[in-house]
């Protein structure tokens, strides 16, 4: 594979489950990629809000030391968040699978 050159092209997955379980115990950055709209109708405590359309905008508000978690309402539009981020050099990222919709835990 050519990796090396053009950077990790698979999206790596992560379940709700296993999200809220990383919660408990690590210091991990939730980003919210849904509209503000969906956001305000519930969404998972302390996460950050950067809708998908101004993502690419607002790359600085993101750290990228920190492991960071995409999430939207199914898990589409956070795969690609995700995939942008690792096109501009973010590697601790993944995308949570199923979105709000496969989410158990606390919502505000």
């Amino acid at each position: 594979m050519l990796d090396f050159l053009f950077g990790k092209s698979n999206v790596e997955n992560i379940s709700a489950r296993e999200v809220e379980s990383r919660l408990k115990k690590e210091d991990v950055l939730l980003l919210d990629v849904r509209t503000r709209r969906e956001y305000k109708e519930g969404h998972i405590p302390n996460s950050l809000n950067i809708p998908l359309a101004e993502l690419k905008g607002n790359l600085n508000r993101i750290d990228k030391d920190k492991d960071i978690i995409a999430i939207c309402a199914s898990g589409a539009r956070s795969k690609r968040a995700t995939q942008e981020l690792m096109s501009a050099g973010y590697d601790k990222v993944k995308n949570m699978s199923g979105g709000m919709i496969s989410w158990q835990g606390k919502v505000e």
